[in-house]
This record gives C-alpha cells, structure tokens and sequence, in this order.
C-alpha cells in the first residue's frame, strides 16, 4: 500500500543537490519527482501510475515532457550520481575494484518503437522483443553499484555500434575513485574478444596511478602464438592434472567446488597470459569446461575462479532494475533520446536508492533493492504522515 504524497522529502532534493544539469523551468522538481516515485512506487512504473500518488500540479504529461527535452544528458547524471557513492561508501581494505559488463534487454509491447528490437541470447533461449542495452558494474565487499549503460540499437539503424565497442566506451569513461589500486575488468566469454583485452592493457600503461587486469571468459576456438587452438588443450588434459578447490558463493553461505587446471600460455594478439580450466566436476567432459583467461600472473586458479563468480551479481542487478524498479516500463516511443532516458531513469533510481540507504547493508551480509525500498519507504510514508498532521495542527490553530 502507498498513500499520496503532498510534498517531496528534504532528503530527495539534497541527494541531488549538485547536480552538473541546468535545467530550464520547472524541469528539476519533476525530475526529482520522477527519480522519487520511480523509487518508491510499489506498482507498475509507467509514467501514469506513478503521477496517482503525487500532487495535482506533477501530472504524467509533465513527466512525458521531462523525458522528450533533449538538453539534459542522463549518462552524465548516472556518471556523477554512481561517482557520488563510491566516494560515500566504506572503501575496501584491499583496494580491489571490479568492473563487470553484461548486456541484457527490457521488453516493450509497441511494434512502432523504433529503438526495439527482436532476438534471443542463444537457441537454447526463448525469443524476446524490446530494448537492448549494455550495463557496467562496479563491485567491491558485496556492493554492486552500476555506473554506465548504453543503448544497443538495431543493425538497421545509422548509428549502430557493437555490444563490445559500446562495453569498451563504458570503461575508457570510467574513472575509478582514488582508493583503487587494482582495477580488475570482467565479463563471460560474449566480452573476451582482443579489442577488450587489449583495451585494458592500454589502461593499464596509461593509467600510472593504479594497475589494471582482466579475467574474461573466452571461447576455444582462440589460438596461442605458435598456432595451436585451446580446444586441443581442454580436451586432450588427463582429469588427474586437475585440482579441487572451493570458493565462497556470492552473496549466499557455503563454499562452491570447482576442478581447475592452470597453464601460461601466449595467446595470438595479446600476449602471455594465464588459462584456467575450470568445471563443476573432475570426470565432466570437455563440453562443459569454462575457459578463463587472466594478464594478472599472481593469481591463483582459485582466485581467477572466485573473481569469475562475482560476475553474477550484474545478472542479479539486471533482475533488481527490471523488477524492482521498473525499467523499461515507461510508455515512451520515438527518437533514441527518449529511450535512453527511460532506462536511465531506472538506473538513476537505483543510485538514488543506494545512496538514501546504504547505512541498511550490513557488511559482510547479502543484501537486495527490495530490502532498501521497504525500509525507504516506511521512512517517506512515516514523514508524510507527520508532514500532514502538522499542516492540520497549524490551520487548526490558525482557523482558532
């Protein structure tokens, strides 16, 4: 249940205090709104069901409006937003960070949307038809925070560019905060291509301040320098030459077993590397053997495997922005622009979400966008609640 609102929090308007926008109008206190609702709002997110819970003067043609003006960027607000958190929250003691991209889509219902588009993750999957995009993850002691997206449009569009390039884009704009000694990017086997790895090991030689690696998963059709293809390697090693080890389960208890196997290996076009081999169980066939790839040389196999597993928690934010925030829920059509604001709202959402409730995650504990929406909105319903009976107790005394 939600009541109406009569007037936005305090603490909404000074999360986004400074934001790098100009806005023209009124524009700021319906984007504030927008984020607001788009939070809180336990319903559907369209842009009318969320306008039923605010003050007559913010209507659903106002928020319509707000996402067709093309003189705010949101990729800038998502940058300065997720920026403002990893600033805020309790840094590692390692100074570890993870980046982790996965692309993942949105379903839409009108035909007439030209951003949309139809397809399937593979054969094994059911065709979908919606928006596509590509989201970028930073993670480090159980927080997960996005911190980029990009639109994937269709082939058929002019200004179409590749799910790896758009990936690449999203890191080289990222700027790691100032606690970070190592930058660890990763992704399955659809990000391991050259252009990905060799675009961080520039990083790496540019960046003086901190190091930059890389742990993708690779397909085995890769060969090394002297001509020799992976596929010979996974499927010709004895399962004796394979090791057990455990790694803890992201974030859940108990431990996972893997068998690895581990080589150095100078792969074509990137250089020397270390290959691990790892799968669920020793006697299992080479057809389910994960091929994992690394430039880092002092990581142990079960530490290639157990940075591999924390790649999971971008499926789980995919989940959290599709069904707890309502991405891709707007009714929106037409031009790219608008498009793209619609997912980032969902996204500067999440941000806000975070950054009202970090102080709800207990380190060490896993934690989810429902557990901080539930106690963000006890806390706006609470204020609202005293908001009214106030204004009441004043005209009381007024009117006496």
């Amino acid at each position: 249940m939600l009541i109406a609102f009569t007037y936005l929090p305090g603490f909404v308007t000074l999360v986004f205090r400074g934001m790098p926008t100009v806005w023209r109008g009124r524009h700021r206190v319906i984007f504030c709104w927008l984020i607001f609702m788009q939070a809180v709002s336990p319903g559907r997110k369209t842009l009318e069901e969320m306008a039923r819970w605010t003050p007559a003067t913010i209507t659903a043609w106002r928020f319509g409006r707000l996402l067709k003006a093309a003189y705010w960027n949101v990729h800038l607000l998502v940058s300065w937003l997720a920026q403002d958190l990893l600033t805020t929250l309790p840094a590692p003691a390692n100074g570890i960070l993870y980046l982790f991209g996965d692309g993942s889509h949105a379903d839409k219902r009108g035909p007439k949307n030209p951003m949309a588009q139809k397809g399937r993750i593979s054969q094994h999957h059911p065709w979908f038809f919606g928006l596509r995009f590509v989201l970028l993850m930073a993670a480090w002691d159980g927080y997960r925070i996005p911190v980029g997206f990009r639109l994937i449009l269709p082939k058929r569009h002019v200004g179409y560019r590749s799910e790896n390039a758009l990936f690449r884009e999203l890191v080289g704009a990222f700027v790691p905060p100032s606690w970070a000694t190592l930058v660890i990017v990763g992704g399955d086997a659809a990000y391991g291509s050259k252009a990905n790895m060799r675009m961080v090991q520039d990083r790496d030689k540019a960046d003086t301040a901190r190091r930059w690696g890389f742990v993708f998963a690779i397909a085995r059709t890769w060969k090394t320098v002297e001509e020799k293809s992976l596929k010979h390697l996974v499927t010709h090693i004895p399962h004796k030459y394979y090791q057990c080890t455990r790694v803890p389960r992201e974030g859940r208890k108990g431990r996972k077993t893997f068998w690895t196997y581990s080589t150095c290996l100078g792969l074509r076009h990137v250089g020397d590397v270390t290959v691990v081999l790892s799968k669920k169980g020793r006697n299992t066939g080479p057809q389910h053997t994960k091929i994992l790839v690394t430039n880092l040389a002092e990581l142990t196999p079960s530490q290639v495997v157990c940075i591999y597993q924390k790649r999971w928690a971008i499926e789980l934010m995919n989940w959290e922005l599709k069904s707890g925030l309502g991405l891709g829920e707007h009714q929106v059509s037409g031009d790219k622009n608008r498009s793209e604001k619609s997912v980032g709202i969902a996204v500067l959402a999440y941000l806000f979400v975070l950054r009202v409730g970090h102080h709800e995650i207990v380190p060490g504990k896993p934690w989810s966008i429902f557990q901080l929406q539930h106690a963000l909105r006890l806390r706006v319903m609470t204020n609202q609640v005293e908001h009214t009976v106030k204004v009441k107790m004043a005209k009381a005394c007024k009117a006496a």
